[in-house]
């Protein structure tokens, strides 16, 4: 008896470390963000908006958001590390983004319950950096999309704080597709 329960400890150890070896395909959820005051701040989902999806022509603001969590189905979650930055195009392409107008990086942000309904609202943590206050603008601003497909990007990130403070990473991975489509006209349906 006690044989057989050493056979069967080892074959159920080997399965163990045979389970456990590294999936080529597995993605390192903590390895993505930026460094801050000796703390890594992990940035691991993606989210892109066209705000022109009426054609394919016309130049309009593009956005991409960087996040720890998928902003689009949190509720109760705290912590919350945002990377935001948004520049003139048609559609998301590989290279260096030449004007980026409007960015900043948040952290500590929070989804909570609101006291009227089972809704979740966002409440803004601390800004590191922000286009919109003049002590939190960048001075150097840079983003390069090295590569992209129809649901996967690889980026990298450096901006400057005005007081010499560098904000620098990089995402790849997945990243959704969060434009508003608009609805077609229905010719027989009178409005």
């Amino acid at each position: 008896m006690n044989k057989l329960f050493k056979i069967i400890s080892a074959i159920f150890i080997l399965c163990i470390v045979f389970s456990c070896s590294d999936d080529d395909g597995a993605r390192e959820l903590a390895k993505y963000g930026f460094n801050y005051n000796s703390q890594f701040y992990v940035l691991n989902t993606a989210s892109y908006v066209d705000e022109n999806v009426e054609d394919e022509i016309t130049p309009s603001k593009l956005s991409i958001v960087l996040s720890n969590v998928d902003l689009a189905n949190s509720n109760a979650i705290s912590n919350v590390t945002k990377l935001y930055f948004d520049f003139e195009g048609i559609t998301l392409v590989a290279g260096e983004i030449a004007e980026i107008e409007d960015y900043f990086i948040e952290i500590g942000g929070s989804f909570v319950r609101n006291t009227e309904d089972e809704n979740f609202s966002y409440v803004n943590g601390s800004f590191l950096l922000d286009s919109q206050q003049p002590a939190l603008a960048a001075t150097e601003k840079k983003a390069v999309i090295n590569s992209i497909t129809e649901n996967t990007i690889d980026l990298t990130f450096s901006f400057t704080r005005a007081d010499g403070q560098v904000f620098s990473g990089n995402y790849i991975g997945l990243f959704t597709d969060d434009s508003v489509v608009p609805e077609e006209e229905n010719p027989e349906d009178p409005e």
